[in-house]
This record gives C-alpha cells, structure tokens and sequence, in this order.
C-alpha cells in the first residue's frame, strides 16, 4: 500500500527548536507520529573567576573563550556547551530524554539518557562519557541494571591512514556476564 509521510522541525528561538514528524500507512490505515524538542544552553566554561571584581574574566581567559568557540573558517559561531533533547512517540508510548555536555572542547563530553513509558512506567538510563586524547578516544557508559561497557581506541601512527587497535569490554552484573573484544583496522 502506500505509505505518506511528513516531517517538520523549527527554530522558535535561537535556543529553542520544536518538530514533529507523521506517517500514514494506507494499507492498515495507521497513523504514526513522533515530537521532539531540542534547547541549547550554554554551561560554564571553568575559566570565569571565582568571587572577584572587574567583569569576572580574565582578558587571556576571554581570549581562550573566543578562541575555543570559533567555527570553521575563523568566524565565532553560536556553539552551545550542552542541550537537552526530549522526543515523544505517542504509538509505541514512549518518551525519551537526552543530555549532552560539552566540558572541554574536542576533549571531555558527557551524556545521559532516560527512556520510559508513561503508561506502564518502566524506564531505562545511561550515562556515558567520552574522552578524546591526543592519538585515542575513550567512551566509558553505565546503565541502570549495573551494565558497564567501555571502548579504548588508538592510533598505532601518526600519518593518515595509519593503522588502529581497539578494545571494548563489557561488564553485566545483573546478569553475571562479562565480555571482552578487541579489533585492528588497518588502511583507515
């Protein structure tokens, strides 16, 4: 049958953006739809002085500050250190939250998310984490059950295309299980 969708996703503010999006199954007539809401907002930086006189900061610190939040091509663009996300889906019954923060740019990222029902209120969090250093990434993640995953990925060099090594493991106390991985990519 055919199947019609529409989706639409707008700024209200320059903070603020709202949308939802639908779908029409012709051939059992159902009708699905989903709405988000996403705001930005800027966290605290670190930089700005504790207690004090003046404005607060420091001028190398207002420089680091500036330097931090230029986008490509050296203009300052409108980077947000954190948002919230929430996104409701009224035919599965299901609501899900998101939060991401930025602490340090292109270095420390940390995340949580919370899914659940409104109708049975069973529910499901995590809360991860990502730290990016020089030639490796690590992403550390731990969820309600007690489930502990983590990621260590590297580059064996220093030219692109250099070859890379990861290793994941996986820790599952509620169900008594552990696992543990590990991968070589070479050419990428």
């Amino acid at each position: 049958g055919n199947v019609f969708g529409l989706n639409y996703y707008q700024s209200i503010t320059e903070r603020m953006a709202m949308g939802g999006e639908g779908m029409y199954l012709a051939a059992n007539g159902s009708l699905l739809s989903s709405y988000t809401i996403r705001y930005e907002m800027n966290a605290p930086t670190g930089l700005e002085e504790e207690g004090g006189g003046g404005d607060g900061i420091k001028e190398t610190d207002a420089i680091a500050v500036a330097a931090a939040s230029m986008g490509p091509g050296g203009s300052i663009g409108n980077q947000s250190s954190s948002w919230f996300l929430g996104n409701f889906n009224p035919a599965q019954g299901a609501l899900n939250l998101h939060y991401k923060r930025v602490v340090t740019p292109n270095r420390v990222t940390l995340g949580a998310e919370l899914t659940c029902s409104p109708v049975t209120l069973e529910s499901q969090v995590v809360f991860g984490a990502e730290f990016q250093l020089t030639r490796s990434k690590v992403a550390l993640a731990v969820d309600g059950s007690g489930k502990l995953q983590s990621v260590l990925e590297t580059k064996l060099g220093m030219a692109p295309g250099s070859p890379s090594l990861s290793f994941s493991a996986e820790v599952d106390h509620g169900n008594d299980a552990m696992k543990f991985g590990y991968g070589l990519n070479i050419g990428g």
